[in-house]
Order: structure tokens, then C-alpha cells, then sequence
């Protein structure tokens, strides 16, 4: 537990340095044991933190410890860990993403780098000095690890708090480049420009089951009827097989790439080079456009078997062949 303390402040002191939180204003908590979480105190400089500035609280944020006075988010905190297996909570208020966001609903990236560690990032409107509304949160939460509090700031969480603070950290300096290339170019904030965007698809208009039989042979008509996909798999060399795993019923696509489409698929991952596993709701919120697949593998909501940097050379394919699969709708 002392170890976790020291992370804490360890922290803390990065989160200060990064100008990322201000004054007295953020706060970090880590879990400790399975009914126990360790949380900085009340009125608390994240760049100053001392180990008695730090204490444990259960599961309904009573504290733990005699003299102790948690955080004032300190339910906020406890709520993510009664919904999720994360380890980490950092909650920060960065000042050039509360500004960006206080005059805009979304942001476009301008690296490629970013869009695969953030992917879509959900803005919740508060209008309380502390997240009262925290279930909208909660939800938003398991889309993305990180989201953003329009007039507030931002909540990360991961694995470990370095985890949760390298989100923070990424997505102020995209904002960052986001404001310089308004300065550079007077013109509005935009993305990278890859012209990917599915238009027109042609859709019966028929919803599918999730991992159906029906759901993959529509994904396999469209992309092997897709010429953007072609030439964007033969300018790569798109050779390989991806496998797609449902968690919950062990259910498997494997799909052989080969010669600009999908040659064909089966229902092992025996062949596959790349396995992309995960739970219902992640698969439906990446069919329903409110999860970013690569952004999803980085922060460990779908896992990934396979060599990272071999997969993101097919990166721009991929991005069109996820594309195109959000074209078949889904129950």
C-alpha cells in the first residue's frame, strides 16, 4: 500500500509539472484492495502532495482512517470502481482543453498517433462545481478511458495511474496542435484528412444480431464491393488474417485478407496472425460509431494478440475496413 501511495504523489508531481491541474484544484486515486481506495485529501496541492495528505475510503467514500478528509469527488471515484476493473482514477482540469472545449463539442486529430490512443472522445456537460451528474459519466466512461467535462475538465482511467495520466497528458497536446494550426491557418480546426468517410453504401435497411452469421457475410459483401478498400489494401500489401472474438460466447470470425478484399473467413483463430477479443458492449459501441476499434486496444477495453506496430502499418485499410463495418446496422 505504501507503494501506492508513492504513486500517488509520484503522480501528482508530473500532473503539476505538465501544468495539467493548478492551486488546489484535481485529484487521484488508485484502488487498493478490492473494497478499499486510496484517494489525496481535500483542499490538496497535486504538486505537493505529502503521504499524510493521502487516505484510504471504501467503497461508499467513507473514509477510512481518523483525521482523514477525502476528496470532494471522492464519489465520483468510488463509483468508477464499483463499474469498472480499472486500478486508476485521474481527474485533472488542463487549461488549454477546458478552454478548447468551452467553445467546442468535439475535436479532429491531427496526428495519426493521437487518433490511435484517444479515438473518440465523449464532452459531458456539467454545471456543478463537482461531478454531480455521475452516472452520464459513467457511461461516457465506457466508451473512452478519458472524457472530457465541458466548463470543468477531464477524467482518465487505466490500468495504473501513469496509464490515466498519459491520456490527460495526449490530449492536451493535441489541443494543443489544434489551437497552433487555427493560429497557422486562420481557418477552422480540422483532422487529418485521410477522405475515408463511407458515404452511400447502399443498405437494405435490415439490423443484424452482433457476431452473426448474417452480420459478417453483409461486412464481407461491402468490403469486397468497396473500391476505396481495394486500393487502399493493394497500396499496402494487405496479406494477412484477422480473427474477431466475442468474449461472452467464445463465437470467432477469422477473415483472410488477400488480393484487396476478404478471400474468406472461418470460425477459428488457429491461422489468424492478429486477435481482436472483447465484451458485448465495447464490439456494440464500435458498430454503433462510439468506439474507436484502435483506440479501444490501446486502452485495453478489446485485447489484442499480435505484433502492434505490424497491424498499425495497415492502418489506413484497417481504418477503412472499420469504417465500413459500422455500415451494417446492428441490433
Amino acid at each position: 500500500m505504501e507503494n501506492l501511495i508513492d504513486q500517488i504523489i509520484e503522480t501528482g508531481k508530473l500532473i503539476w509539472d505538465k501544468d495539467l491541474s493548478g492551486g488546489l484544484s484535481g485529484n487521484l486515486s488508485a484502488r487498493g484492495t478490492q473494497e478499499t481506495v486510496f484517494i489525496t485529501g481535500r483542499a490538496t496541492c497535486l504538486g505537493m502532495l505529502k503521504k499524510e495528505d493521502i487516505g484510504s475510503v471504501d467503497l461508499e467514500g467513507k473514509s477510512l482512517e481518523n483525521n482523514f478528509i477525502p476528496s470532494t469527488e471522492t464519489v465520483f471515484h468510488v463509483a468508477v470502481y464499483k463499474n469498472f476493473d480499472a486500478k486508476a482514477v485521474v481527474h485533472v482540469h488542463p487549461t488549454f482543453t477546458n478552454g478548447y472545449f468551452s467553445v467546442n463539442e468535439k475535436i479532429s486529430f491531427d496526428t495519426f498517433e493521437t487518433r490511435l490512443t484517444l479515438g473518440n472522445i465523449p464532452v459531458i456537460e456539467q454545471k456543478t462545481p463537482t461531478i454531480t451528474d455521475i452516472a452520464s459519466v459513467v457511461e461516457a466512461l465506457k466508451q473512452s478511458n478519458i472524457v472530457v467535462l465541458k466548463n470543468h475538465g477531464v477524467v482518465a482511467i487505466g490500468v495504473t495511474l501513469k496509464d490515466a495520466f498519459f491520456l490527460v497528458q495526449t490530449l492536451e497536446e493535441a489541443v494543443k496542435i489544434a489551437c497552433l494550426k487555427t493560429l497557422f491557418t486562420k481557418n477552422d480546426v480540422g483532422g487529418v484528412k485521410t477522405g475515408l468517410s463511407v458515404q452511400d453504401i447502399g443498405q437494405s435497411g435490415k439490423k443484424f444480431a452482433i457476431f452473426s452469421e448474417d452480420q459478417v457475410k453483409e461486412i464481407v459483401n461491402i468490403v469486397n464491393g468497396d473500391e476505396k478498400f481495394k486500393k487502399l489494401a493493394c497500396e499496402t500489401a494487405l496479406e494477412t488474417k484477422l480473427a474477431v472474438v466475442l468474449d461472452e460466447t467464445g463465437q470467432t470470425y477469422c477473415f483472410n485478407f488477400s488480393g484487396g478484399g476478404i478471400k474468406d473467413y472461418s470460425n477459428s483463430v488457429a491461422e489468424a496472425e492478429f486477435v481482436i477479443s472483447g465484451k458485448l458492449e465495447y464490439w456494440r459501441a464500435i458498430f454503433n460509431r462510439k468506439l474507436d476499434p484502435f483506440a479501444a486496444t490501446i486502452q485495453k477495453k478489446l485485447k489484442l494478440k499480435g505484433d502492434f506496430a505490424k497491424i498499425s502499418k495497415w492502418y489506413v485499410p484497417f481504418n477503412r475496413l472499420f469504417d465500413l463495418w459500422t455500415a451494417v446496422p446492428v441490433e
